[in-house]
């Protein structure tokens, strides 16, 4: 019997801001502070709506429609964002785009990416009761590192894990929750998630949002694909 992840969020997390994700064009000694729910405040943007007019998405909402708008908007992120290290790219340790930013540059680390994908979906007209970005650490074979991806309640009500750094989508849903479990040999361990209005912990110990993002260590490589 598998025992699920609450991916809905066990406690809101009050302080949201994030410090040292954003610089000064032209100088990047110069942090930005801004709030971790901007990064998906982008819903009504143009640049995501001429993103959602290529995937010619179903107008109606009928049952079906949008596990379909997932599954496109999913397949679109993956095949058409190039995973890049921040390091390689920018010079940075740690640098979040915005998801028009990762749209025209072509390329994007796990946050970019998951950010980009749960963008889409909230345009597309999916409920952001349905959609979180989860940040949290990944166990593998080679070591643990920090890791953002997206899970989204597919309209069955299981929630499903939707990996941005794949090369393309697997052509069905896969449930987050065994991914989760230990001896998994790419194990997802949650510690926070947040739509457009809210983070929240997922963990009950206490744990300050701050400090889990001092600690990060960011991926050199994506996640395979199981």
């Amino acid at each position: 019997m598998i025992t699920g992840c609450n991916w809905a969020g066990e406690e809101i997390v009050r302080d949201t801001i994030v410090y040292d994700k954003r610089v000064v064009i032209g100088s990047s000694g110069i942090l930005i502070p801004t709030d971790v729910r901007d990064w998906l405040s982008h819903t009504h943007s143009k640049v995501i709506a001429r993103a959602l007019e290529e995937m010619a998405l179903p107008a109606s909402r009928e049952a079906g429609t949008f596990d379909m708008r997932a599954w496109r908007s999913w397949d679109y992120v993956t095949r058409s964002i190039d995973y890049v290290t921040d390091k390689s790219s920018f010079g940075l340790e740690d640098l979040w785009l915005f998801p028009e930013e990762t749209l025209m540059l072509g390329k994007g680390d796990c946050e970019d990416t998951s950010f980009l994908l749960a963008s889409l979906l909230l345009a597309s007209g999916i409920s952001e009761q349905c959609v979180r970005v989860v940040l949290g650490r990944v166990a593998s074979p080679a070591g643990s590192y920090g890791h953002a991806w997206v899970v989204y309640q597919c309209e069955s009500g299981q929630w499903c894990l939707l990996e941005t750094t794949l090369e393309s989508a697997p052509p069905s849903f896969t449930p987050a929750d065994p991914f989760t479990l230990p001896g998994n040999q790419y194990q997802y361990q949650p510690q926070f998630c947040l739509n457009s209005s809210h983070l929240w912990s997922m963990t009950r110990m206490k744990n300050e949002f701050t400090d889990y993002l001092k600690i990060r260590v960011k991926p050199q490589q994506p996640v395979p694909s199981e």
